[in-house]
């Protein structure tokens, strides 16, 4: 706030040495205007119009001070949510019908950071190129000179994601370790004898849910992994991290920093699409619920 008073302190200055000595008429004019300017407050020092410009700018100050506070309030009953912090970060995590079956049942596993947290959480803000395709077949016609175009469908972005992920104690190095291992396990299916003697032989790679933004960003968005990368930089510290699977003590050396980028692409059924998807309610925003976009 001291800045506010040094500029209101300069112009008002600024503000009295012009002034001084113009003609009595002329400052009763400005006055009728702007208040103590063209006299009534000695030396024009106290004047009341920088001042109101100080007070708007204290306002101002402390608005954009607390314009990193995200609050839910969109929901019907948002006059009794204000105040109550939104989870805005990036997430990405199984169903809530598929949890266990992605994280297992067991507490120490390797999964479990992301358990308790519940899915991969990024650690800074990542970037995201997002994107849309329209298609339209176009129609020649003989001797035609402009082509005609009629609306074939529209296609949803795949969503590359990337960003940098940090180990830089032993419990970010579980957290890092997680989601390499998490990445590696969501994008296979079952196969082979055991998948058979668990009668799961042939089931696909989970659908996930991809989170981030708020309500009108991505909301609840069901997504399959298409792809990964994980860059390892030769110039890092790596840090070992110890993990207990059944009675085995293992170590593996993570790096203190990686890049890790990941493309998603929404994935909806058949029957979701049918019964709730509505161009109407998409467009006044209505469905935001639902996961489109």
């Amino acid at each position: 706030m001291s800045f506010f008073r040094s500029v209101n302190s300069f112009l008002t200055n600024k503000v009295a040495d012009q002034l001084k000595g113009t003609d009595p008429r002329v400052n009763r004019i400005l006055d009728a205007f702007l208040p103590g300017l063209g006299g009534g407050v000695e030396d024009y020092r106290g004047n009341a119009f920088l001042d109101s410009i100080s007070t708007t700018g204290n306002r101002l100050a402390e608005g954009v001070q607390n314009a990193g506070t995200i609050t839910n309030i969109s929901d019907e009953k948002s006059s009794q949510n204000l105040g109550v912090s939104y989870d805005w970060r990036a997430r990405l995590r199984p169903k809530a019908g598929g949890a266990d079956a992605v994280y297992q049942a067991d507490k120490g596993g390797l999964l479990a950071p992301l358990k308790k947290a519940g899915g991969i959480i990024w650690q800074e803000t990542p970037s995201i190129f997002l994107t849309g395709t329209v298609d339209y077949n176009m129609t020649h016609l003989h001797g035609q000179n402009y082509p005609i175009y009629t609306y074939m469908n529209s296609t949803p972005p795949i969503l590359p994601i990337t960003a940098d992920f940090f180990a830089n104690d032993m419990y970010e190095g579980q957290y890092l370790l997680a989601v390499f291992h998490f990445l590696r396990s969501v994008t296979k299916g079952y196969f082979g004898e055991s998948a058979i003697a668990q009668e799961k032989y042939g089931t696909p790679p989970p659908v996930l849910i991809f989170e981030y933004m708020g309500d009108h960003g991505f909301n609840k968005v069901p997504v399959i992994i298409r792809d990964y990368s994980i860059q390892l930089p030769p110039e890092v510290d790596y840090v070992p991290v110890v993990s207990k699977v059944g009675e085995d003590t293992q170590t593996t050396y993570m790096p203190t920093r990686c890049n890790i980028t990941i493309n998603l692409a929404p994935s909806y059924t058949p029957k979701k699409i049918k019964e709730k998807f509505d161009v109407e309610a998409f467009r006044n925003g209505r469905n935001y619920k639902d996961g489109f976009i």
